[in-house]
């Protein structure tokens, strides 16, 4: 199974909701060999969310601010 960019923002999301994070846009999908990693708020630097997605399982991790 090979995940294409837009199934990895849709698991992306997916995880940020199950994990109570917010999800605001504009987002960057970047990818490499193994995984996409989709960061939001791509247009500000600080308090992003960021998302890694595996390209051939699906699974994904997600990172991001602390509430303060």
């Amino acid at each position: 199974m090979r995940i294409d960019r837009e199934q990895a923002v849709a698991i992306a999301r997916a995880a940020a909701d199950r994990a109570g994070k917010e999800w605001i846009g504009p987002i960057h999908v970047g990818w490499g060999w193994w995984r996409y990693t989709i960061r939001t708020r791509a247009d500000f630097r600080g308090g992003n969310l960021v998302v890694t997605v595996d390209r051939r399982t699906g699974g994904a991790t997600v990172s991001g601010p602390s509430p303060r």
